[in-house]
């Protein structure tokens, strides 16, 4: 399985158009690494990139060892999965999928062996003479899979592969990827803008932005431990508060622990999570707090307590979402998972977090 190591990657289409800004990315052998980002930040230009379909400015790429900047797409041992399957309508599905070993020379016993394998592999044993346009979209996604399998890479490349499927089918998917990533042994980049799709499958995340990476790691540090208000923003819902800092000391793992004062008077404390960064005090920091780390308690703790009141609620089963004005004048998202006890609006509540749950970034 091999690591693929981007150094320094620049791409540009005009002097004003910088796509790629030096690009630095590490993805582990045997990885599936998700690269997400809103629109125009780089990422399906960084796939492209990698797979040889776009020519850097500067740069390199190594796939393990070998330094494939300048090696023709067709020999990296790369494959890659499109968002619009790329599937010939004309041809069977077995046809489909023997298609890359024609190309490469393949024929005879091992072109049908090896065919067949890779249907397989995607589950769809004995369809390789069923005609694509008589497929369902699922389908056709495992028969652009087992193409992109049959021709054995070691690095899988996936742009935005299921956005075309409905809701429940991704879902399915997402968990045939995964398996199909794991059981053949190999390293993937998977490029999306969904967020849960990116949480619930990945073992590393990219957030992408303006052309350069704002942040890597597990799905767990980056979204409980954002490092800058744009990824705390895109990798889900949050509610930001406002406060100066009073005091900052270091804790065990050799970060900071902060403590800030809202316009409201109210305490914060909660951990710096980018590195390099320490506020001092008398500066003002941006307070993040996912909906779901705030709880109702009016205990009296006056450690990251917000009081207000329920603006309105949302019930959906399992959750139910609230919308509180805190008594500074902000609006904070609450979920609470299983409720027992329903808020009423205009009811007067009181809320706190812990202070593993408090993420203090610069405003």
């Amino acid at each position: 399985m091999d690591a693929i190591q981007i150094d320094g990657v620049k791409k540009s289409y005009s002097k004003d158009a910088v796509v790629l800004d030096s690009v630095n990315l590490h993805v582990g052998g045997g990885e599936l690494f998700f690269l997400l980002g809103s629109s125009g930040c780089g990422k399906t230009t960084l796939l492209r990139t990698i797979a040889g379909l776009e020519e850097p400015d500067a740069g390199t790429i190594y796939f393990g060892d070998r330094d494939v900047t300048q090696v023709p797409t067709h020999k990296r041992e790369a494959a890659m999965v499109f968002q619009s399957y790329a599937l010939w309508p004309h041809m069977s599905v077995g046809e489909n999928v023997a298609f890359g070993l024609e190309e490469r020379g393949v024929d005879g016993d091992e072109l049908v062996d090896r065919t067949l394998e890779a249907l397989k592999g995607v589950h769809l044993d004995g369809y390789e003479d069923r005609r694509v346009d008589s497929l369902s979209g699922g389908q056709q996604q495992r028969v652009a899979l087992a193409r992109a399998l049959v021709v054995r890479p070691k690095c899988l490349l996936l742009d935005e592969p299921l956005s075309n499927l409905d809701a429940q089918l991704r879902l399915e998917m997402r968990t045939e990827i995964r398996r199909i990533v794991k059981e053949f042994g190999l390293t993937a980049i998977y490029v999306t803008h969904d967020q849960e799709e990116a949480l619930s499958v990945a073992d590393k995340i990219g957030i992408m932005r303006d052309g350069h990476i704002a942040q890597v790691g597990t799905p767990e540090e980056v979204y409980r431990a954002p490092r800058s208000k744009h990824v705390a923003q895109f990798m889900g819902e949050v509610n930001f508060l406002s406060g100066k800092v009073d005091w900052i000391v270091r804790d065990d793992a050799g970060g900071y622990v902060v403590r800030v004062v809202s316009r409201a008077g109210e305490i914060f404390q909660g951990f710096v999570t980018e590195p390099g960064w320490k506020p001092d005090v008398g500066d003002f920091v941006a307070i993040a707090i996912r909906p779901e780390a705030l709880r109702f308690d009016d205990s009296g703790d006056v450690i990251n307590q917000i009081h207000g009141q329920v603006v309105e609620r949302v019930y959906q089963g399992a959750t139910i979402q609230y919308l509180v004005q805190s008594d500074d004048g902000l609006y904070l998202q609450v979920s609470e998972l299983n409720p027992r006890l329903l808020r009423e609006p205009n009811e007067r509540i009181a809320l706190t977090a812990r202070q593993q749950d408090v993420v203090m970034l610069k405003p």
